[in-house]
């Protein structure tokens, strides 16, 4: 069978026979392998080692004389020597102490067995060290820098101690917390701890070293009242020169902590003792009684109250002992002080106006809360910041807390100087269950504070969805801003709380609100600026933008506005211009049209005096027709009667009138000169007169030559004129005037009508 490597983990044949004692099998191994003599485990131990610790004397003497190296050390540095002293084997360290074994010896840890042989109640092994060790070398110092009479206090040796100390131990070495052996002396909590302290004062009974303070400013008696040891309490109060109530670090006297504690017995103790009338304050301004009143000690609290010197004094942020009894629900301690102190105040403030019904609402103490309700406290009583109680009970979501005060008549409707609600504090704190009872009780769900913040916004702040999803159930409105325009989404996406994003969306927050600051940043830039990358794709899956897309769709319908709005005032600008030219346009269209119009003129007035010329010819052609038929007629008739006369007169005329000359008649109106020529184309032939007499008054010019016959004043009866004289003096007037024109008279004043007529038309066709 292989022997076992060096440093295996399994003890090797030649170290169980030492550990077991089997010293035939650990000669015989040794002695066909040299070399296993000091073979070493895993931890670095060698057969002598595990001789050691199974207590195998013979198998270590066997082990030392075959050679065995005495003083060979394992893997954290400890010796044979080492395990001997800390296993308290008393024949097994002289044996090695006989073989030259180091007892200076440290480890890695700088331990010497000194040290170690103090963790037993026999004192042989330490006394047979301390006969090896030199005189300097009694107080080695291990890491810690503590000495084999730091160990021996620390374990409550006394005799141990007794024993270094007369080997010359110095006493008043400190560790590295600053403590001598009489602290940890100090610090036992056995009450036989008093014997090792005594025998530590015994050596040297200083003042020095009673009142010696570690590196946190703590005494022995510090310790020995934090550990409730009385016994050593008593025994350091007894020497004249202990400082019954020294201040450490904290300005904590020993009777702070005897408050803190609880310990009645050793904080009577104390007070005996101390001479000072004044009760010390630590750096908080806290007194004995404070510490007593948060411990909930009422016996304490009995006991510091009984002593003339104490009184509910209040600390530096001007809270009394009876507040700190309240914030920690201190109940027993509430009572008692109520109790025994008359003038307790129960609405006392302290330095920002808190009460200690306030201290009670904010961490929850139902039933102190009850109590200090009980005994007169103001409910809506508000600190500096306006805040009653109820406000600190809501932030903290204490529902309990809130319920006993809504029902003591707290007033729910009341805003702090913020201007904000018990509701953006319930938010604030992420409460849920409080939101909903303050809704409950007709509080506004969109109130704002003065930032214009509502409890939505707070919760989105901190992403608390049990709140946000109480609130817009309860018709809390998801896009109102704040005086810089943000909303509950820019909170969310600002913080990366990706599943209030979610929730707000679908309560129809609107992606894009850009804030009222100079960035105009969206809910979207919020969650860029901060890296949110799956507030990011959420947002942009829902048509978020960002506050540069918003500026790029802005600058092309800006870019579009100002095109058209550059058209226009091009256009106004050349509009004169335009108006110019198309006056101009018009102009050459209109001198155009003259043109055309009159040349048409022209050729009409040719065509048309040549329709004239034509027209006059035919009608010269008529008329000398028509007036040899009147003369034909004329000449014929003058015979007959006068009233065949008259009606072949009349329907001669019908006859021969020209159709132009009743159109004539019927278009216009005569006047003046041409009513009397129509009057005298009209009028009957006189009855007595002849052609040749006719022809004789009519001169080729158609001026009259002849006078009037005596029978022209006469009417026919036959042709029924109107019997009225002056019709009758007309019609006279219009024979006779017709009587003294000839028919050539007749024939030129018809062809000058029908010229006048052809003028006219002629007139109107250029006008047109």
């Amino acid at each position: 069978m292989s022997n076992p490597p060096q440093g295996s983990s399994l003890a090797s044949p030649v170290q169980a026979a030492a550990v077991t004692g089997d010293k035939a099998t650990l000669l015989k191994l040794i002695g066909s392998s040299p070399e296993l003599i000091d073979q070493e485990d895993q931890l670095g131990r060698t057969p002598l080692m595990y001789s050691v610790l199974g207590d195998r004397r013979n198998c270590a003497e066997a082990l030392l004389k075959h050679g065995a190296q005495v003083n060979r050390s394992d893997r954290s540095g400890r010796t044979a020597l080492h395990l001997a002293a800390q296993t308290g084997n008393h024949r097994l360290l002289k044996l090695l102490l006989s073989r030259k074994a180091d007892c200076t010896h440290r480890d890695l840890r700088d331990i010497t067995a000194v040290h170690l042989s103090t963790r037993h109640q026999d004192t042989r092994c330490l006394a047979l060290l301390l006969k090896y060790t030199p005189p300097g070398q009694v107080d080695a110092q291990d890491q810690r820098k503590q000495t084999a009479l730091h160990w021996s206090a620390y374990y409550n040796r006394p005799r141990h101690v007794r024993l270094l100390v007369r080997h010359g131990s110095n006493i008043g070495i400190p560790d590295t917390e600053g403590k001598i052996p009489l602290h940890w002396a100090a610090g036992h909590k056995d009450p036989e701890a008093a014997l090792t302290v005594r025998c530590l004062l015994e050596a040297a009974p200083t003042e020095s070293l009673l009142n010696w303070q570690d590196y946190e400013g703590r005494t022995p008696l510090h310790l020995a009242v934090g550990d409730g040891n009385q016994e050593v309490v008593r025994l350091l109060t007894s020497y004249r020169g202990c400082n019954v109530a020294p201040y450490d670090n904290l300005f904590r006297t020993p009777l702070h902590w005897a408050a803190l504690l609880g310990h009645t017995p050793i904080a009577h103790l104390l007070l005996e003792r101390n001479n000072s009338p004044n009760i010390p304050s630590d750096s908080q301004g806290a007194t004995p009684l404070h510490y007593a009143a948060q411990g909930n000690c009422p016996d304490t609290v009995r006991v510091l109250l009984s002593h003339p010197s104490v009184r509910d004094e209040a600390d530096l942020e001007g809270r009394t002992a009876f507040m700190w009894a309240a914030g920690k629900g201190s109940d027993e301690v509430v009572r008692t002080m109520l109790e025994l102190d008359h003038e307790l105040e129960v609405n006392r403030t302290d330095k920002y106006g808190g009460t200690a019904l306030h201290a009670a609402s904010l961490s929850g103490q139902i039933t102190t809360v009850r109590i200090l309700l009980e005994n007169g406290a103001q409910v809506d009583a508000v600190d500096v910041m306006k805040h009653t109680p109820l406000f600190r009970a809501c932030e903290m979501g204490h529902r309990e807390v809130i319920a006993t005060l809504v029902k003591g008549g707290a007033k729910v409707h009341l805003v702090d100087k913020d201007g904000r609600s018990p509701l953006h504090w319930a938010a604030l704190g992420g409460n849920a269950n409080v939101c909903q009872i303050l809704i409950e009780n007709n509080i506004n769900p969109d109130a704002q504070d003065y930032e214009g913040r509502t409890p939505l916004q707070c919760a989105a702040y901190g992403g608390y969805i049990g709140c946000m999803e109480v609130l817009m159930e309860n018709k809390a409105d998801p896009n109102i801003q704040d005086k810089n325009g943000r909303t509950a989404l820019h909170w969310s996406c600002n913080n990366g709380y990706l599943d209030a994003v979610k929730l707000l969306l679908g309560y129809s927050a609107f992606p894009n609100q850009m804030e009222n600051t100079e960035e105009r940043y969206t809910p979207l830039d919020y969650a860029l600026l901060g890296g949110h990358q799956e507030v990011i794709q959420f947002m942009l899956e829902h048509g978020a933008l960002s506050i540069a897309a918003i500026q790029d769709i802005a600058a092309s319908k800006i870019q579009a506005v100002y095109k058209g709005h550059k058209v226009r005032r091009a256009f106004q600008e050349r509009k004169n211009l335009l108006m110019k030219h198309e006056q101009l346009r018009k102009g050459a269209a209109a001198k155009k049209r003259e043109g055309d119009n009159r040349h048409k003129v022209r050729v009409g007035q040719t065509e048309c005096k040549q329709r004239d010329e034509n027209l006059m010819e035919r009608q010269n052609k008529s008329n000398q027709q028509v007036t040899n038929e009147i003369v034909h007629e004329w000449h014929g008739e003058a015979v007959g009667n006068s009233e065949d006369r008259e009606c072949d007169h009349q329907v001669d005329n019908k006859n021969i009138e020209p159709k132009h000359l009743k159109h004539l008649e019927q278009n216009s109106k005569p006047t003046g000169k041409n009513q009397r020529r129509t009057a005298c184309v009209q009028s009957s032939p006189p009855e007595n007169e002849n052609i040749n007499s006719v022809q004789t008054r009519i001169s080729p010019s158609g001026t009259s030559n002849a006078q009037s016959s005596s029978l022209g004043n006469e009417t026919p009866k036959e042709m029924n004129w109107d019997d009225n004289p002056s019709h009758k003096h007309t019609q006279n007037r219009r024979i006779s005037k017709h009587r003294m024109e000839s028919p050539d008279v007749v024939v030129h004043r018809i062809e000058d009508l029908i010229q006048k007529e052809s003028r006219k038309k002629s007139h109107k066709k250029k006008k047109k």
